[in-house]
This record gives structure tokens, sequence and C-alpha cells, in this order.
């Protein structure tokens, strides 16, 4: 058996202040004091080659630098991933054009949807080409085949066209 109550309850007293000038002040600075130990762990442990993403592919570089002085050939066309994993420019008149990058270069291949992405780095490891876009660069063809003999996607024969500059892009 329960006993019924024997007084109303009373109203909650809204004149009373639940936090002192303290309380408030610790409300707001301790969640910028762990914003701004957040934003310095991540200053000092980002790191610039987390930004290449997916599979890192084979391409030829060689030792210019981007700055060095260039060729006047330019070419367009977009980025394709070949069967056989390297990458070529798929030029606007259907020809394949075999590309030698700056130093220190890479490009990387992300399966995203049902088709694969392919992005160019530059040293900086920023995006400096895309697969789905129409590109141009400017640089210098070569017949020279002997420094880049024996590395992953040399041609056997042909030219190379030596890329001299930030690629641009045209289109999309």
């Amino acid at each position: 058996m329960t006993e019924a109550p024997t007084s109303n309850p009373s109203p909650p007293d809204l004149t009373r202040r639940t936090l002192t000038p303290f309380g408030y002040a610790v409300c707001v600075v301790v969640p910028l004091v762990i914003a701004a130990l957040g934003f310095t762990f991540l200053h000092f442990h980002y790191d610039k080659e987390d930004l290449v993403d997916g599979r890192l592919l084979p391409i030829l570089t060689s030792d210019s630098q981007e700055g060095d002085e260039a060729a006047g050939a330019q070419v367009t066309g977009e980025l394709e991933l070949g069967d056989d994993g390297c990458l070529r420019l798929a030029a606007a008149d259907g020809s394949q054009v075999e590309l030698v990058w700056p130093a220190d270069y890479e490009a990387s291949v992300q399966h995203v949807g049902r088709s694969d992405q392919v992005k160019v780095y530059d040293v900086d490891r920023d995006i400096v080409a895309r697969s789905s876009q129409a590109i141009e660069l400017g640089g210098g063809f070569s017949s020279d085949l002997a420094p880049y003999a024996g590395s992953d996607c040399a041609p056997a024969s042909g030219e190379v066209f030596l890329v001299q500059s930030t690629p641009r892009v045209v289109g999309s």
C-alpha cells in the first residue's frame, strides 16, 4: 500500500543562479584550451606525404627540377593509365605520349566507384594533374632513352616527352 503525499511539490526556484562567474569562465575557457591543444597537435604531426592517396604508380622521372630552362614544345591531352600500369598522355589526335616528369614527382591511382582515378603530385605533394582533366604540358621531346633503360614503364623505342613545366589544366 502506498501513501498519498501530504503536501504539493514546490515549484523550482528560478531566481537562483546556477553558476558562479568563475563557473561561466571555466565553461568558456576549457573548450578553447582543448581546441588549442588539438590544433597544436595537428600542426606538429601534419605530414604532406599523407596526402598521396592510393597505390603509387611507376613513372619516369628525370633529374630536372621545376624552373629549369624548358624547351619550346607543348603537348595537350588527358592522363591515361595503360593496361601495363603505366601512365601516358592520350593526345587529342589519338596518339599516346610517353612522359618523363621532373625529379621527385609522384603519381598514384585510387579506385573510386567504377573507375580508377589517377593523380600526379609535384615536389610539394600538391596535385598538379588528374586523369579526368585535359592538361597542357611544356617541355621537349627526346629520342635518347638510355637514361630510362631498365626502369618500369620505359619505352623500348621511340621518343619521350620531358615535362619541364607545371601542368596547366585546359579542360575537364
